[in-house]
């Protein structure tokens, strides 16, 4: 028993023994390691903070989005959990307070002093001074600028912006009354037409009326050019059709061969109507040509390019305003369906006719002269009018075809 409870004995000294040990062992490390980690040198390279008690351990932030938005007062403790947003609009708010006092105190010493002087005075005789002192100051400083070359461009542009601006309301005004008299002699001219005993002198004379009113070459403006290219190039769109013209009056037989087909001289046939058709700047006639008998009508179709030129005046020796047109056909279909190209350049028909007044509802025109060295001797519009060939406006050409058998 004795030596039993001296071994017990000596496990329980021996077990106080380790447990005295292993104490003494850690509270020699925490010191070491505390006093290791607090030293000034370690603090300065790895931007430590003081230990606050004898077991405190401090190491460097880790980079992270949580330590961005954790500011830690001078104890170590976190203070504020700050997000991205409120640090900006904290930023914000201090450059405004910054910029703020930048402003209010960049004040000028004149200012200031000129501000103190108004208030000091008391009486109506120095206000009425100092008011009379700052207007002629006010007034010393105004500086009148001098003319430069582009203030004076700019008042030719002004003043070339209202001519034009007259010139276009004399314009206006012009057209409309151009307008009432060219309805008044159309009608006039509809009229003539349909009479059985037709007088060719007053027609022609109608026409060169006609002519007369619409141009306005005298006035240095001319506008037959431009209006017969808005007509050759209409270019329509899908619920409209392209300008579309019947042959009214023809001031002989040869003026009609000139640009048409010349077939209506064939033993038998009779020519109907002669139409026309311009846009994209294309030139089509249609020869309707009746064959007396149990034959059916024949239509014969002429396509070409046109192409526009004015006619100086020293060629017409007019006051008028005239452009030539020149006409090059390049394909012809028969009354067969046929269609016949030119193929060669030498084949290709040219035909000139000279325009004296178009618009969408009549067109006028003249077969030039042979020899055009001298230009026009005489006026074309004069006379009987044996070159004249007048163009009146068709609203549905393709119904009047299909009347004629020709469509």
């Amino acid at each position: 028993k004795s030596v039993h409870s001296t071994g017990q004995r000596i496990r329980t000294m021996s077990n106080c023994l380790t447990t005295i040990l292993l104490l003494a062992v850690a509270a020699g490390t925490s010191t070491t390691t505390t006093h290791a980690f607090t030293t000034p040198l370690l603090q300065r390279q790895h931007s430590l903070r003081p230990a606050v008690g004898n077991t405190a351990l401090f190491g460097g932030k880790r980079r992270g989005r949580l330590t961005n938005n954790v500011s830690v007062d001078e104890d170590g403790k976190v203070a504020r959990i700050m997000t991205k947003k409120q640090k900006q609009t904290l930023g914000n708010s201090k450059m405004k307070k910054q910029k703020g006092e930048k402003a209010t105190a960049a004040i000028s010493p004149l200012l200031a002093e000129w501000a103190k002087e108004g208030d000091d005075s008391s009486t109506p005789a120095s206000a009425s001074s100092q008011s009379a002192s700052t207007s002629s100051s006010v007034t010393s400083t105004v500086f009148v600028p001098f003319d430069t070359d582009d203030d004076d461009d700019n008042k030719n542009s002004k003043r070339k912006t209202n001519k034009k601006d007259q010139q276009r309301s004399q314009r206006a005004a012009l057209s409309a009354a151009q307008s009432q008299q060219i309805d008044a002699l159309l009608d006039q001219i509809d009229d003539l037409l349909q009479t059985n005993n037709l007088d060719r002198v007053e027609l022609v004379s109608y026409i060169s009326s006609l002519v007369q009113v619409g141009s306005s070459s005298s006035n240095n403006d001319q506008v037959l050019l431009p209006t017969l290219k808005s007509i050759v190039s209409t270019k329509p769109r899908k619920d409209e059709q392209l300008p579309s013209f019947r042959l009214a009056w023809a001031g002989s037989d040869p003026a009609i061969c000139h640009v048409g087909t010349s077939l209506h001289k064939v033993p038998l046939a009779r020519l109907q109507e002669v139409f026309l058709s311009l846009g994209y700047n294309r030139w089509e006639l249609f020869e309707v040509i009746r064959i007396l008998g149990p034959f059916p009508t024949v239509r014969n179709t002429l396509r070409g390019d046109v192409k526009l030129t004015k006619l100086p005046s020293s060629t017409t020796k007019l006051n008028r305003e005239g452009v030539r047109m020149q006409i090059s056909y390049t394909s012809m279909v028969d009354g067969t369906g046929k269609e016949i190209l030119a193929g060669k350049a030498d084949n290709i028909k040219y035909v000139d006719l000279d325009i004296w007044f178009a618009n969408e509802k009549v067109i006028v025109a003249t077969v030039p002269p042979i020899e055009e060295d001298g230009g026009y001797e005489q006026d074309p519009l004069k006379g009987d009018g044996s070159n004249v060939l007048l163009f009146v406006q068709e609203e549905n050409l393709d119904e009047q075809l299909e009347k004629l058998r020709a469509a």
